[in-house]
């Protein structure tokens, strides 16, 4: 793996998500990750290393804190709606997030951008370390955590009041990151 610094993280987070699209980095402050991903989602925590994240609602405007955050009504129960997912997972449904439906097929030209698109995840997910654990609410992960998540069905367990949401969680020893993007309608 390679490491990552600020502006390596800057730009494949730039490259990746725009409008409508959650992420965010906090500390691992429990032994429960679920607890910290909560705070995470809930904008409670800052980024431990100071780096951006990315908190825009659909619109284009900044999610806040609380009230504000799309993941105000999650609790730690939710959690039991994610499942695990390879690294390599991850870094397909990190690239699926850049469309409106969570699939290949809505992203221009991707046939020609597949390899730059999962680059840019696999410099966000390098953060984590070589032992974090990605989970997902992709459905798909549920029966096989291993795979082809550009070739995986559109069903997804909902986090958040959107009408699809979708994304991936990276857990380390040390730090919490929350990938999420929306669809509004």
């Amino acid at each position: 793996m390679n490491q990552i610094d600020d502006v390596s993280w800057e730009r494949s987070l730039r490259s990746l998500f725009g409008e409508a699209m959650f992420a965010a980095v906090g500390p691992r402050q429990s032994d429960d990750w679920r607890l910290d991903a909560l705070d995470v989602m809930q904008l409670k925590m800052d980024d431990p290393r100071g780096w951006l994240r990315l908190a825009k609602a659909p619109g284009g405007r900044d999610y806040g804190a609380g009230s504000e955050s799309p993941f105000i009504a999650v609790t730690p129960a939710d959690f039991d709606s994610v499942f695990p997912v390879s690294r390599t997972g991850a870094e397909q449904v990190m690239v699926t997030l850049m469309s409106e439906w969570f699939q290949v097929e809505d992203i221009p030209h991707f046939s020609v951008r597949e390899v730059e698109l999962i680059s840019h995840a696999r410099v966000i997910l390098e953060r984590f370390g070589r032992d974090a654990l990605f989970f997902t609410n992709a459905t798909t992960a549920r029966e096989n955590p291993h795979a082809d998540m550009f070739r995986r069905e559109g069903a997804y367990e909902g986090f958040t009041g959107h009408v699809i949401d979708c994304g991936v969680i990276a857990v380390s020893a040390t730090e919490v990151g929350i990938f999420w993007g929306f669809t509004i309608d």
